[in-house]
């Protein structure tokens, strides 16, 4: 199930808690340039089998906490990196969806699929 994987791939990282968490999205922002690498490290945290995703239908969901914790990030990042586009713009089309009946933290894939590449 994607759900346990992704609980997986968090304990690999070393996110147990929501203060992990956050040190780790802040060292993804601090390690790129670009709004795109960013998602995709973002996407990568919560898909571990990325490489092998073809195709992802809708989106992964967050807590309140975590989407608005990324979407303040990318708002900063976007005004230092790039500074004629809308602040947080990537984030509100491209990233996870909000879902406000999880706990703040959590990630959910009920309304997300994936295709493999074959």
């Amino acid at each position: 199930m994607l759900q346990d994987r992704c609980r997986r791939q968090w304990e690999l990282l070393g996110i147990r808690d929501p203060e992990a968490l956050k040190r780790h999205i802040k060292a993804v922002f601090e390690k790129h340039d670009h709004q795109e690498k960013v998602l995709i490290d973002l996407y990568r945290m919560v898909l571990p089998d990325w490489e092998r995703i073809k195709t992802i239908k809708g989106y992964p969901e967050a807590g309140n906490g975590l989407w608005q914790y990324i979407c303040r990030r990318f708002q900063e990042f976007d005004r230092r990196k790039h500074p004629d586009c809308l602040p947080g713009g990537a984030w509100m089309n491209w990233g996870f969806s909000i879902n406000r009946n999880l706990s703040e933290w959590e990630v959910s894939f009920e309304n997300c699929s994936l295709i493999y590449k074959s």
